[in-house]
């Protein structure tokens, strides 16, 4: 939450070819983040190694948001899968690039190339 504010966030999640497909909407912090750990945590417990992460509508991450989804790619590669950013840009490119993990987090500007729809 910034400026008192309510912060408002969703995640939606679609499966499709073997992946998790969860899109995130809103601000991504440390209110949030539980939701994101629950949704991660149900697609890994269900089977679902391979999860794509469409960021198109997030409209903030802080440190929380990028720790999760540092915890979510490791996760994700330990049982043999991958979890990949899509739609990346703005703010949240910028703050992968200076902390470098970028080269952790796989990043796709073209979540459509992503999925081979």
């Amino acid at each position: 939450m910034r400026d008192g504010a309510v912060s408002h966030f969703s995640v939606s999640v679609t499966d499709y070819r073997g992946c998790s497909v969860i899109a995130l909407d809103g601000e991504l912090d440390a209110l949030s983040v539980p939701l994101l750990q629950q949704v991660l945590g149900d697609a890994l417990a269900r089977g679902r190694t391979h999860l794509v992460i469409d960021v198109a509508k997030l409209t903030f991450c802080d440190s929380t948001g990028i720790w999760v989804l540092a915890e979510g790619h490791q996760r994700a590669a330990a049982a043999g899968g991958r979890l990949t950013l899509a739609y990346v840009h703005g703010v949240l490119k910028r703050l992968l690039e200076v902390i470098r993990q970028a080269g952790v987090l796989p990043l796709d500007v073209e979540f459509i190339t992503t999925l081979e729809w």
